[in-house]
């Protein structure tokens, strides 16, 4: 797969959060999603399914004021990262550098790097 199609996808995840539509974002059914934010575990849990991936971000998506995608990285084996800063609405900011498994155009695994104490304390 060309890193034309991986951009695509990481760029198609942060482009989702900054119009609060993640339906538009490529993950397969199967995708697994590990966070700092999930309610079940924290990141020692993993979201899986696109449908939990999904409601997942209906309940944070309010939260976010503004994206701001700073630079895409190509990686080996299927791998890729973005960098963005995501202004929140209690006036902090995210730097996130996350991580993102891609096969033939979609999102099989993803792993968010971030402190989360901008969005939860």
């Amino acid at each position: 797969m060309s890193d034309d199609t991986r951009e695509q996808s990481v760029k198609a995840y942060f482009e989702g959060i900054a119009a609060k539509d993640m339906s538009r974002v490529p993950w397969a059914k199967d995708a697994t999603l590990r966070t700092p934010l999930n309610p079940a575990g924290g990141e020692n849990a993993l979201i899986r399914g696109r449908k939990s991936i999904l409601e997942f971000f209906d309940g944070i998506l309010p939260a976010v004021s503004s994206l701001r995608f700073i630079r895409y990285y190509g990686g080996d084996h299927d791998w890729s990262a973005g960098q963005a800063e995501i202004s929140l609405a209690n006036g902090r900011t995210l730097y996130v550098l996350d991580a993102f498994l891609i096969e033939s155009g979609e999102i099989i695994e993803q792993q968010n790097h971030y402190d989360s104490r901008a969005a939860t304390g």
